[in-house]
Protein backbone atom coordinates (compact mmCIF):
# COMPACT_ATOMS: atom_id res chain seq x y z
CA UNK A 1 0.00 0.00 0.00
CA UNK A 2 2.77 2.45 0.93
CA UNK A 3 4.75 1.58 -2.20
CA UNK A 4 1.68 2.19 -4.36
CA UNK A 5 1.08 5.56 -2.72
CA UNK A 6 4.71 6.52 -3.22
CA UNK A 7 4.50 5.62 -6.91
CA UNK A 8 1.35 7.68 -7.34
CA UNK A 9 3.01 10.70 -5.75
CA UNK A 10 6.20 10.39 -7.78
CA UNK A 11 4.26 10.10 -11.04
CA UNK A 12 1.86 12.96 -10.33
CA UNK A 13 2.01 16.03 -12.62
CA UNK A 14 3.36 18.14 -9.76
CA UNK A 15 6.54 16.05 -9.79
CA UNK A 16 7.02 16.13 -13.57
CA UNK A 17 9.04 18.62 -15.58
CA UNK A 18 7.20 21.28 -17.55
CA UNK A 19 8.77 20.32 -20.87
CA UNK A 20 7.93 23.48 -22.91
CA UNK A 21 10.32 25.42 -20.65
CA UNK A 22 13.11 23.06 -21.66
CA UNK A 23 12.12 23.37 -25.32
CA UNK A 24 12.21 27.15 -25.21
CA UNK A 25 15.59 27.14 -23.49
CA UNK A 26 16.85 24.64 -26.06
CA UNK A 27 15.75 26.82 -28.95
CA UNK A 28 17.28 29.90 -27.30
CA UNK A 29 20.67 28.23 -26.82
CA UNK A 30 20.68 26.85 -30.39
CA UNK A 31 20.18 30.34 -31.79
CA UNK A 32 22.77 31.81 -29.44
CA UNK A 33 25.37 29.26 -30.56
CA UNK A 34 24.52 30.02 -34.19
CA UNK A 35 24.85 33.76 -33.60
CA UNK A 36 28.27 33.41 -32.00
CA UNK A 37 29.39 31.24 -34.91
CA UNK A 38 28.22 33.97 -37.29
CA UNK A 39 30.11 36.58 -35.25
CA UNK A 40 33.33 34.57 -35.42
CA UNK A 41 32.93 34.01 -39.15
CA UNK A 42 32.45 37.76 -39.61
CA UNK A 43 35.22 39.13 -37.38
CA UNK A 44 37.76 36.31 -37.12
CA UNK A 45 37.61 34.77 -40.59
CA UNK A 46 36.29 38.03 -42.10
CA UNK A 47 34.07 36.20 -44.58
CA UNK A 48 31.50 38.09 -46.61
CA UNK A 49 28.85 35.54 -45.67
CA UNK A 50 29.65 36.06 -42.00
CA UNK A 51 29.45 39.85 -42.27
CA UNK A 52 26.12 39.75 -44.08
CA UNK A 53 24.66 37.22 -41.67
CA UNK A 54 25.91 39.14 -38.64
CA UNK A 55 24.46 42.42 -39.97
CA UNK A 56 21.04 40.76 -40.12
CA UNK A 57 21.11 38.71 -36.91
CA UNK A 58 22.64 41.46 -34.76
CA UNK A 59 19.31 43.28 -35.06
CA UNK A 60 17.25 40.38 -33.69
CA UNK A 61 19.62 38.60 -31.28
CA UNK A 62 18.40 40.87 -28.46
CA UNK A 63 15.11 38.96 -28.48
CA UNK A 64 16.98 35.68 -28.04
CA UNK A 65 19.04 37.17 -25.21
CA UNK A 66 15.86 38.44 -23.57
CA UNK A 67 14.17 35.05 -23.80
CA UNK A 68 17.25 33.32 -22.38
CA UNK A 69 17.30 35.66 -19.38
CA UNK A 70 13.53 35.43 -18.83
CA UNK A 71 13.64 31.62 -18.95
CA UNK A 72 16.55 31.59 -16.51
CA UNK A 73 14.33 33.52 -14.11
CA UNK A 74 11.47 31.08 -14.66
CA UNK A 75 13.78 28.13 -13.95
CA UNK A 76 15.11 29.74 -10.77
CA UNK A 77 11.65 29.40 -9.22
CA UNK A 78 12.08 25.62 -9.48
CA UNK A 79 15.60 25.56 -7.99
CA UNK A 80 16.55 25.06 -4.35
CA UNK A 81 20.14 26.26 -4.74
CA UNK A 82 20.08 29.59 -6.57
CA UNK A 83 22.89 31.12 -4.50
CA UNK A 84 25.16 28.14 -5.10
CA UNK A 85 24.34 27.94 -8.81
CA UNK A 86 24.70 31.68 -9.18
CA UNK A 87 28.04 31.73 -7.38
CA UNK A 88 29.44 29.13 -9.76
CA UNK A 89 28.18 30.99 -12.83
CA UNK A 90 29.54 34.28 -11.52
CA UNK A 91 32.96 32.73 -10.98
CA UNK A 92 32.95 31.26 -14.50
CA UNK A 93 31.87 34.61 -15.92
CA UNK A 94 34.74 36.39 -14.16
CA UNK A 95 37.11 33.74 -15.51
CA UNK A 96 35.79 34.45 -19.01
CA UNK A 97 36.57 38.14 -18.48
CA UNK A 98 40.13 37.42 -17.35
CA UNK A 99 40.83 34.98 -20.19
CA UNK A 100 39.35 37.15 -22.95
CA UNK A 101 41.06 40.29 -21.64
CA UNK A 102 44.41 38.46 -21.74
CA UNK A 103 44.01 36.45 -24.96
CA UNK A 104 41.76 38.81 -26.98
CA UNK A 105 42.41 42.31 -25.54
CA UNK A 106 40.30 44.00 -28.22
CA UNK A 107 37.41 41.56 -27.81
CA UNK A 108 37.19 41.09 -24.05
CA UNK A 109 33.96 40.24 -22.25
CA UNK A 110 33.04 42.59 -19.41
CA UNK A 111 29.88 41.58 -17.58
CA UNK A 112 28.54 39.18 -20.14
CA UNK A 113 25.47 37.03 -19.77
CA UNK A 114 27.14 34.52 -17.43
CA UNK A 115 28.06 37.25 -14.96
CA UNK A 116 24.57 38.69 -15.27
CA UNK A 117 22.82 35.39 -14.63
CA UNK A 118 25.20 34.52 -11.81
CA UNK A 119 24.55 37.88 -10.14
CA UNK A 120 20.79 37.55 -10.65
CA UNK A 121 20.71 34.09 -9.12
CA UNK A 122 22.74 35.15 -6.10
CA UNK A 123 20.60 38.26 -5.51
CA UNK A 124 17.34 36.38 -5.97
CA UNK A 125 18.49 33.41 -3.90
CA UNK A 126 19.61 35.62 -1.01
CA UNK A 127 16.10 37.11 -0.62
CA UNK A 128 14.08 34.28 -2.16
CA UNK A 129 11.96 33.44 0.87
CA UNK A 130 10.82 37.04 1.34
CA UNK A 131 10.27 37.66 -2.35
CA UNK A 132 8.09 34.59 -2.80
CA UNK A 133 5.58 36.04 -0.35
CA UNK A 134 4.87 39.01 -2.61
CA UNK A 135 1.92 38.88 -5.04
CA UNK A 136 3.19 37.43 -8.33
CA UNK A 137 1.00 39.48 -10.69
CA UNK A 138 1.88 42.77 -8.99
CA UNK A 139 5.60 41.97 -9.02
CA UNK A 140 5.40 40.99 -12.68
CA UNK A 141 3.96 44.41 -13.49
CA UNK A 142 6.56 46.19 -11.35
CA UNK A 143 9.39 44.23 -12.99
CA UNK A 144 8.08 45.04 -16.47
CA UNK A 145 7.76 48.74 -15.62
CA UNK A 146 11.28 49.05 -14.21
CA UNK A 147 12.69 47.07 -17.15
CA UNK A 148 11.12 49.49 -19.62
CA UNK A 149 12.18 52.57 -17.62
CA UNK A 150 15.82 51.48 -17.38
CA UNK A 151 16.14 49.96 -20.86
CA UNK A 152 18.08 52.97 -22.23
CA UNK A 153 20.33 53.50 -19.22
CA UNK A 154 23.41 52.83 -21.38
CA UNK A 155 22.47 55.95 -23.31
CA UNK A 156 22.69 57.99 -20.14
CA UNK A 157 19.02 58.33 -19.20
CA UNK A 158 16.07 56.50 -17.72
CA UNK A 159 12.53 56.84 -18.98
CA UNK A 160 10.64 56.14 -22.18
CA UNK A 161 12.03 57.57 -25.37
CA UNK A 162 9.63 60.05 -26.89
CA UNK A 163 7.57 60.41 -23.70
CA UNK A 164 9.88 61.46 -20.88
CA UNK A 165 13.55 61.13 -20.11
CA UNK A 166 15.55 61.69 -16.93
CA UNK A 167 19.25 62.17 -17.62
CA UNK A 168 21.72 60.52 -15.29
CA UNK A 169 23.93 62.86 -13.23
CA UNK A 170 27.07 63.71 -15.24
CA UNK A 171 29.22 62.61 -12.29
CA UNK A 172 28.12 59.01 -12.88
CA UNK A 173 29.30 59.11 -16.48
CA UNK A 174 32.87 60.25 -15.86
CA UNK A 175 34.19 56.69 -15.58
CA UNK A 176 33.10 53.08 -15.99
CA UNK A 177 33.09 52.03 -12.35
CA UNK A 178 29.35 51.38 -12.52
CA UNK A 179 29.46 49.35 -15.74
CA UNK A 180 27.85 46.26 -14.09
CA UNK A 181 24.72 48.42 -13.70
CA UNK A 182 24.68 49.70 -17.27
CA UNK A 183 26.13 53.10 -16.42
CA UNK A 184 28.98 53.67 -18.89
CA UNK A 185 30.79 56.51 -20.55
CA UNK A 186 31.70 56.78 -24.22
CA UNK A 187 34.36 54.38 -25.39
CA UNK A 188 33.36 51.46 -23.18
CA UNK A 189 33.54 48.23 -25.18
CA UNK A 190 32.63 44.62 -24.43
CA UNK A 191 31.96 41.83 -26.90
CA UNK A 192 29.19 40.48 -24.66
CA UNK A 193 27.68 43.10 -22.37
CA UNK A 194 24.46 42.37 -20.46
CA UNK A 195 24.35 44.65 -17.38
CA UNK A 196 22.08 44.36 -14.36
CA UNK A 197 19.99 47.29 -15.55
CA UNK A 198 17.63 46.65 -17.20
CA UNK A 199 18.14 42.88 -17.48
CA UNK A 200 17.87 41.94 -13.80
CA UNK A 201 14.23 42.98 -13.87
CA UNK A 202 13.50 40.73 -16.84
CA UNK A 203 15.04 37.85 -14.90
CA UNK A 204 13.17 38.93 -11.77
CA UNK A 205 9.87 38.97 -13.65
CA UNK A 206 10.66 35.47 -14.88
CA UNK A 207 10.94 34.21 -11.31
CA UNK A 208 7.31 35.22 -10.71
CA UNK A 209 6.18 33.52 -13.91
CA UNK A 210 7.99 30.48 -12.56
CA UNK A 211 6.29 30.91 -9.19
CA UNK A 212 2.90 30.85 -10.90
CA UNK A 213 3.87 27.71 -12.80
CA UNK A 214 5.02 26.05 -9.59
CA UNK A 215 1.72 26.95 -7.95
CA UNK A 216 -0.47 25.62 -10.76
CA UNK A 217 1.68 22.94 -12.39
CA UNK A 218 -0.60 20.15 -11.16
CA UNK A 219 -3.40 21.75 -13.20
CA UNK A 220 -1.57 22.14 -16.52
CA UNK A 221 -2.74 20.16 -19.58
CA UNK A 222 -1.08 16.82 -20.21
CA UNK A 223 0.92 18.01 -23.24
CA UNK A 224 3.02 20.18 -20.90
CA UNK A 225 4.61 16.98 -19.59
CA UNK A 226 5.02 15.16 -22.92
CA UNK A 227 8.48 15.11 -24.49
CA UNK A 228 8.32 14.16 -28.19
CA UNK A 229 11.71 15.84 -28.86
CA UNK A 230 14.12 14.54 -26.19
CA UNK A 231 17.27 16.02 -27.83
CA UNK A 232 15.77 19.52 -27.68
CA UNK A 233 14.65 19.15 -24.08
CA UNK A 234 18.09 17.76 -23.19
CA UNK A 235 19.73 20.88 -24.63
CA UNK A 236 17.28 23.00 -22.69
CA UNK A 237 18.07 21.27 -19.42
CA UNK A 238 21.79 21.81 -19.99
CA UNK A 239 21.64 25.19 -21.74
CA UNK A 240 24.03 26.94 -19.35
CA UNK A 241 26.61 24.17 -19.71
CA UNK A 242 26.29 24.43 -23.50
CA UNK A 243 26.76 28.19 -23.26
CA UNK A 244 29.93 27.76 -21.21
CA UNK A 245 31.43 25.18 -23.59
CA UNK A 246 30.22 26.32 -27.00
CA UNK A 247 32.53 29.26 -27.64
CA UNK A 248 35.83 27.37 -27.23
CA UNK A 249 34.43 24.69 -29.55
CA UNK A 250 33.33 27.28 -32.10
CA UNK A 251 36.73 28.97 -31.95
CA UNK A 252 38.42 25.63 -32.59
CA UNK A 253 36.15 25.06 -35.60
CA UNK A 254 36.69 28.59 -36.94
CA UNK A 255 40.46 28.45 -36.60
CA UNK A 256 40.39 24.98 -38.18
CA UNK A 257 38.50 26.42 -41.12
CA UNK A 258 40.96 29.30 -41.29
CA UNK A 259 43.86 26.84 -41.40
CA UNK A 260 42.19 24.87 -44.21
CA UNK A 261 41.36 28.02 -46.16
CA UNK A 262 44.88 29.48 -45.94
CA UNK A 263 46.48 26.10 -46.52
CA UNK A 264 44.51 25.51 -49.69
CA UNK A 265 45.68 28.74 -51.28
Amino acid sequence: MEETAAKNISSSPAKKRIVPIDYLRGLAIIYMVFFHFVYDMAYLLETEWGRNAYAFHSRIVVFDTASFILLAGVSSAFSRSNVKRGGRLLAIGILFTLVTAFVFPGQAIYFGILQLLGSCMVLYGAFEERLRGLPAVVMLLVSAAVFVLTYHIQRGYVGIEGLFQLDLPPELLQNNLLYPYGVIKGGFASVDYVPLLPWFFLYFGGTYIGALLVKYRDRLPGWCYADPLPPLSLMGRHSLLIYILHQPIILAVVYGLQFLMTGSK
